[in-house]
């Protein structure tokens, strides 16, 4: 027979596990950004002197298997800002998506071949037809004992490329550059300096292995932590996985995202993968974010930035406060240098005790 004191004390610790459940249902993280990634294989680079409207064009290859032609990315970007870009992707589902994210695209069947060793520059020869009709080819060469480097790589300072839509990380593990270009648009040679054109371009054309292609977009998503809420629209919706204290939600176009929280709710970590799983971006924070449904979350945190195992590439500060029902996250830069100008705003819009909406925009150090 159960004496009345075990009884009681079951009575207590059945309360108090209630309570603790409820309190860890309530503490839902908060979302501080809206992010995307994707990796790349190969890279080329090169300045485009003689065309009037662009400035350069570039070609990502993702190696997909033997059985498989690599996923391909051929853009042009023009000269003048906000610097627009003009994309042309060879996998028809793979544009699609990227039109559906809002990105100005094309399919285009686009013969590729691909020459030289692992771990060595790679020669590149594609051609295609514009969205103007017109025909393009692009070859780029490498001379024999051409080594790649760090020279040149490295993550790479936006230089306003796409500045009105999203902070861009660029990042190149190694690098190797070459004079031996060639892009022809409708037969005339771009890569070559017009004559009497006194300025060449800032340096020669670039292959690069391992690139990372992410960032923070300049958009609005709606968040939900309900599986049983229909929410329309780009949505996050988060889960709890098998692992304790670790969300994970996959926005469509734009990888999973992993919220890692700490006891009470805490945000200590953000990771954003890219399509495949292989890669990511992972944020840390100093000390973790308070959860959304802290009634005061006014601090400041510290956070560095890292790309897969290239660790801290950036770093910066974190500044929270609450504004009616909505938190206010401002992103600041320290390092690297050219990152300072950026100040980002997510403004997180709390619906209970969970964010329902997070809003990223680009401000003014002033604001």
């Amino acid at each position: 027979m159960r004496s009345p004191a075990i009884s009681f004390l079951r009575l207590i610790l059945g309360i108090f596990a209630l309570a603790l459940a409820s309190m860890t249902a309530i503490a839902t993280p908060l979302v501080p950004t809206v992010s995307f990634l994707h990796h790349w294989d190969h890279h080329w680079y090169v300045w485009l002197p003689g065309d009037p409207l662009y400035e350069a064009v570039e070609i990502m290859a993702a190696e997909r298997g033997p059985d498989r032609p690599p996923l391909l990315w051929v853009f042009f970007t023009e000269r003048a800002s906000p610097k627009h870009q003009f994309n042309y992707y060879n996998d028809a589902q793979f544009a699609a998506a990227r039109a559906a994210a809002g990105t100005t695209v094309q399919f285009a069947d686009i013969p590729f071949s691909m020459t030289g060793a692992e771990g060595e520059p790679r020669d590149v020869a594609v051609e295609f037809v514009d969205s103007k009709n017109r025909p393009v080819t692009i070859s780029v060469g490498f001379a024999a004992g051409v080594k790649l480097g760090t020279i040149g790589a490295g993550l790479t300072d936006q230089i306003g490329h796409s500045s009105a839509r999203l902070l861009l990380l660029f990042f190149r593990e190694k690098a190797a550059r070459t004079p031996d270009t060639r892009v022809t648009i409708d037969g005339v040679d771009v890569a070559k300096l017009p004559p009497g054109e006194p300025n060449p371009p800032p340096f020669a054309a670039a292959y690069s292995s391992n690139i990372f292609v992410g960032g923070f977009l300049f958009v609005g998503m709606d968040v939900s932590f309900d599986d049983r809420v229909a929410t329309p629209g780009f949505v996050a919706r988060f889960a709890p996985t098998a692992t304790p204290g670790i969300y994970e939600a996959a926005p469509a176009h734009s990888g999973r995202v992993r919220l890692l929280t700490r006891a009470g709710g805490g945000l200590a970590g953000y990771q954003q993968q890219d399509r495949t799983g292989a890669h990511r971006i992972d944020i840390r924070f100093d000390p973790p974010l308070p959860p959304a449904d802290d009634p005061a979350p006014a601090t400041t945190s510290a956070f560095q930035i890292s790309l897969d195992d290239f660790q801290d590439l950036l770093a910066g500060s974190i500044d929270i406060r609450r504004d009616g029902g909505n938190i206010l996250i401002d992103w600041r830069f320290d390092r690297p240098a050219w990152a300072r100008s950026r100040v980002l705003r997510a403004t997180a819009t709390v619906s209970g005790a969970s964010v329902s909406h997070i809003d990223l925009r680009p401000r003014k150090n002033d604001e």
